[in-house]
């Protein structure tokens, strides 16, 4: 979809829904609805994230949440949203959103990643709980002004790092805790995967005055790296335990050579506690075998994840983690793709969430927050150190330089 080109970035609508409760810890922020409340969700960008995930999860999982406005520049996308979403009130300006909603509580934020710092900081500053799409901000600075945002208004923030809330990684990280495989030394890990959905909405490119996909402009996106190579990041950065010490990487555009994203990328970090990463990407190579793999080496043993291949797994989802010990037998432990309260869920809802149950966790997670306090983990802390890894590779690419950790004024 295409838009008109001097598009302000203060009246870009975003595409997004809400969530409830989950992984937490303890506290109460200040200002959280009462738990007999529904949490009233405003969603900013109704793109493929906003409308088919976060607004359908909205919808069909949260009873503890009440959609009641929508928001999306693109006329399409707020009346297929507001077709599905009786009663909620619909937007194409974030500000009038935020002005008129009062009684909003909270905020998703689903727009480009351009967008994400603008729209955050307007509802932070409104009073409203925020749930961001990752990757938060395309700027430290732009990161740390929504974290003091969050503070200075008693708000919640979350970022939305979705396989944080994944059941496997969560395992492994407690294998990794427990000493399983020994003192953890190497992170093996890649993301193998096709082209951007090319329906995605459509920017001016200043430089050739052409609609184009927003994913295709650095100024847009950020990186290709920030865009999708961010989650397993992510996690590699939570399991690793500690922060980076340098990043460097090399790549390029091999085949999409039209754009000013990359579409592959190698990069080569450095922990403080001496844990070294590879980590392999490309965006040309759909359907590969393995397409998403994290592989940890420690001093004992190693640890893999992958789907089953017993008949009994085969599409169920589940998952095995394997730790092999580099002298003796490898060990196999199943990971249900669900719980038992989300098989329930599963059962009631069916051709529902189950290919991207995470999201569903990090709703709960939120709405979790705002109701009882428990602390947020993907915070926003949790989202700028995603953010560094991304860009600080992504300057190496570009510039063939070794970025150390506390390079801050050049990201």
């Amino acid at each position: 979809m295409s838009t008109n080109s001097k598009l302000d970035r203060r009246k870009f609508m975003i595409n997004s829904a809400a969530g409830v409760a989950g992984l937490a810890l303890a506290g109460r922020a200040e200002g959280a609805a009462p738990e007999s409340k529904k949490v009233k969700y405003g969603i900013v960008g109704l793109g493929n994230r906003g409308r088919n995930t976060h607004l359908r999860i909205a919808n069909a999982y949260l009873p503890d949440v009440e959609v009641t406005a929508l928001c999306d520049i693109t006329s399409d996308n707020l009346h297929q949203a507001l077709a599905s979403t009786p009663g909620a009130r619909g937007y194409d300006d974030y500000h009038k959103l935020l002005e008129t909603e009062k009684d909003l509580d909270a905020v998703i934020v689903a727009v480009p990643n351009f967008l994400h710092a603008d729209v955050t900081l307007a509802a932070l500053n409104a009073g409203k709980h925020v749930l961001v799409e990752k990757p938060m901000a395309l700027h430290l600075a732009d990161a740390d002004r929504m974290i003091q945002a969050a503070e200075a208004n008693h708000r919640v923030l979350q970022v939305g790092l979705q396989s944080r809330y994944s059941i496997v990684f969560k395992q492994m990280n407690q294998l990794i805790k427990d000493g399983s495989i020994g003192d953890l030394q190497y992170i093996q890990g890649n993301l193998f995967r096709g082209d951007w959905n090319p329906h995605s909405w459509r920017y001016k490119d200043p430089a050739t005055g052409k609609e184009t996909n927003w994913r295709f402009l650095t100024q847009c996106a950020g990186s290709a790296l920030l865009e999708d190579g961010i989650h397993e990041l992510d996690v590699i950065h939570w399991l690793a335990g500690a922060d980076p010490s340098r990043v460097q990487a090399t790549g390029g555009n091999n085949i999409f050579k039209d754009r000013e994203t990359i579409d592959n990328a190698g990069l080569l970090i450095d922990y403080s506690n001496g844990v070294r990463v590879t980590f392999s990407y490309t965006i040309f190579s759909p359907g590969v075998p393995d397409n998403r793999a994290v592989r940890l080496l420690g001093s004992k043993g190693e640890m893999t994840w992958g789907i089953g291949a017993a008949e009994e797994l085969r599409g169920t989802g589940n998952t095995e983690i394997v730790m092999t010990p580099y002298r003796g037998q490898a060990q196999k432990t199943l990971v249900p793709r669900l719980t038992a309260d989300e098989q329930a869920l599963w059962k009631e809802h069916a051709g529902g969430v189950s290919t991207d149950i995470e999201s569903l966790r990090e709703h709960k997670a939120f709405i979790s927050s705002i109701q009882q306090g428990t602390p947020v983990f993907a915070t926003g802390q949790v989202g700028k150190d995603a953010i560094h890894i991304s860009l600080a590779a992504e300057r190496s690419v570009r510039s063939g330089r070794i970025f150390n950790w506390n390079e801050e004024s050049d990201i």
